[in-house]
């Protein structure tokens, strides 16, 4: 029987809704399945035949060694997402590479680690956003996202000094869209898209509000493979997060290719495919 880690961390800042399901998928589908920790350094990581990334959603505040810790388990396992995909997606300059292979992407500035206050009145003077979105580079749910308004320039310029000393952030403008339709986030499984969900608006210290799930909207299929394609390594599981324009047009705000919630709980019939697609990963490696 295959034995299959699915990857947390020893302090998970907050609960998995899928937790549950996930190994219950995996056993389902004839595999062994234990929940480890990246940060637990008495596993055996050569004992599974796979590990998959879930929830190790601390790695924001500690990158550099979940890092180490990614090219220690490349060596003693198979990992899922493959590590060239998770280095590449872990900074969220990846944006960056969308838009310049042409996926239409929420507009994101790069604020450089160090480039404090002055480097963003640069980027609202060129933008003249409204109001805009300052976030670290390097981030998961909605750590350090904060909101700001054309009257705000001296707390954001605070948020600047205070978070932007040692680590990259990044300027957007608020795309007014997500407040009557929401985020789409559309999960990729097993090479195909396989449901979507509406997410609200999150900013630092709120709960993640979910709808239920939906089929994936084909113009969300077509920028989501484009983006897709921009991955340095094979995808095996992932989501594309998209937003409407003014014009009413999708585009990608992320691109969740390392631990993506996968809404399992809002679709039930994806969990058979999680489950068997964890068992594909043991049984064949997918590089």
């Amino acid at each position: 029987m295959k034995r299959i880690g699915l990857v947390t961390c020893l302090e998970i800042p907050e609960p998995d809704p899928d937790e549950g399901i996930q190994l219950q998928s995996v056993r389902d589908a004839g595999a062994e399945v234990e929940l480890i920790a990246w940060d637990d350094p008495t596993t055996d990581l050569a004992s599974f035949d796979v590990i998959v990334l879930r929830s190790c959603w601390d790695y924001p505040w500690r990158e550099n060694e979940f890092r180490d810790w990614l090219q220690i388990a490349d060596r003693e396992t198979r990992v899922v997402n493959p590590v060239e995909v998770v280095s590449w997606n872990l900074h969220k300059g990846y944006l960056l590479d969308l838009q310049q292979a042409g996926v239409p992407v929420v507009p994101t500035r790069l604020l450089e680690a160090g480039c404090h206050e002055e480097g963003l009145c640069k980027i609202l003077d060129e933008q003249a956003w409204d109001q805009y979105v300052i976030k670290p580079a390097i981030s998961a749910g909605s750590w350090l996202t904060a909101l700001f308004g054309s009257n705000d320039l001296p707390a954001a310029r605070q948020f600047v000094l205070q978070h932007g000393q040692d680590r990259d952030l990044l300027v957007q403008p608020y795309i007014r869209s997500v407040e009557s339709g929401g985020e789409r986030a559309n999960v990729y499984l097993g090479g195909r898209f396989s449901h979507s969900v509406t997410k609200r608006p999150r900013f630092r210290g709120e709960d993640e509000q979910v709808g239920e799930a939906q089929e994936v909207l084909p113009e969300d299929t077509l920028i989501g493979e484009q983006a897709l394609r921009c991955s340095p390594g094979p995808v095996l599981y992932g989501r594309v997060d998209t937003v409407r324009d003014v014009d009413g047009n999708s585009m990608v705000s992320e691109l969740e290719l390392i631990e993506p919630t996968l809404f399992l709980q809002q679709y039930p019939p994806a969990r058979a495919v999680f489950g068997a697609v964890c068992c594909r990963f043991a049984d064949e490696d997918p590089r």
